[in-house]
């Protein structure tokens, strides 16, 4: 067997697949070692690349196998941080793994160049076609039908990564479990379950914005951001589609297709989820819709560049953007007079 490797660099967008090679790699270390690895997890900036890297290199007390995995390592820029890791690579310490961690696909160059290239994975999103497959697979595992509507409004108000898709999908399967006979997932559960039973989410959030709500709006981002799950880029990813397929459908009702073909058109499913639509498209025309959208696409940006530092910050301007006539990322006079 070949040896636990001393550093990996995961970089990419699907949690799911990349939470699956590190619990393989748990596997590898408890197989190769006979022990749990004495794991650590730290996220940049608030912890330290060099005292992890120390930490590494002091050993374990009660394990034979040290694991330190780092989030935010996009942030990885400073010369002494990417010295330390240059010398950890040179002379890494037996018994011991560095996971760096990044939702970007690509990290400071001289960064990579000191890791090597058999050290980096990337996680892509899965593809469409992808998508499906897995959905189907999942709920085979589970021995749960899923309609083929169904199927396509789950992937339609899922997030594309495996792991919110499977999180999701085994709700569902508790959900229709109970029932008499062979449990079986319909196209009313789907719209039921996901579209309206979470607490909050990236629909609920631009509800509040049709609903020029602005400080619901806000307490909503507050609760979705205080949530842990996902971060804001699969938060954006959610806002783009949805107001995408807005501006799909406003692009139809203005050139004379009535709601009913345009829906079809766009497989827009579920009266409820069509009732909402209406509403978005009655309150936005289509040059709104299209500034709303080049407003998410420029925040999907700044995060990706920006890292966490300013997470909280971008989050709430990106709410008073949406709602406010701005595509500035400057904090107007305006925009801390509404959140005051």
């Amino acid at each position: 067997m070949s040896k636990v490797p001393s550093i990996l660099l995961f970089l990419g967008p699907e949690d799911g697949l990349r939470a699956e090679e590190l619990d393989s790699l748990r596997s590898r270390i408890r197989k190769e070692t006979g022990d749990s690895a004495d794991e650590h997890r730290v996220y940049l900036p608030d912890g330290s690349i060099g005292e992890t890297i120390d930490l590494l290199q002091n050993g374990a007390l009660f394990s034979s196998h040290r694991l330190a995995i780092v989030g935010g390592a996009e942030q990885i820029r400073k010369k002494d941080e990417i010295a330390s890791i240059a010398a950890y690579c040179a002379s890494p310490p037996d018994g011991a793994t560095l996971v760096l961690v990044s939702d970007a696909v690509r990290l400071d160059s001289k960064l990579e160049k000191v890791v090597p290239g058999n050290a980096r994975k990337v996680f892509w999103e899965l593809f469409e076609n992808q998508k499906r497959g897995w959905v189907v697979s999942h709920f085979r595992k589970r021995s749960v039908e899923i309609s083929s509507d169904a199927i396509e409004l789950f992937l339609e108000l899922v997030e594309n990564n495996t792991q919110e898709l499977r999180t999701e999908a085994d709700k569902l399967c508790v959900y229709v479990g109970s029932r008499p006979g062979n449990p079986r997932v319909e196209l009313d559960d789907v719209e039921t379950f996901i579209y309206h039973s979470r607490d909050e989410n990236v629909f609920s959030l631009y509800k509040s914005i049709v609903a020029d709500d602005f400080q619901g709006a806000l307490e909503i981002m507050e609760k979705i951001d205080s949530s842990g799950e996902g971060g804001p880029i699969p938060l954006v990813g959610g806002l783009v589609f949805q107001v995408k397929k807005l501006v799909a459908l406003r692009s139809l009702l203005d050139n004379g297709f009535n709601a009913d073909e345009a829906f079809k058109r766009l497989n827009i499913r579920g009266k409820r989820i069509q009732s909402d639509y209406r509403t978005a498209v009655g309150r936005f025309d289509l040059p709104e819709l299209q500034r709303q959208l080049n407003v998410l696409i420029n925040h999907d940006a700044a995060f990706r560049e920006l890292g966490s530092g300013m997470q909280r910050t971008l989050l709430d301007l990106l709410v008073y953007q949406l709602m406010f006539r701005t595509d500035s990322f400057a904090v107007e006079e305006d925009y801390a007079r509404h959140i005051s």
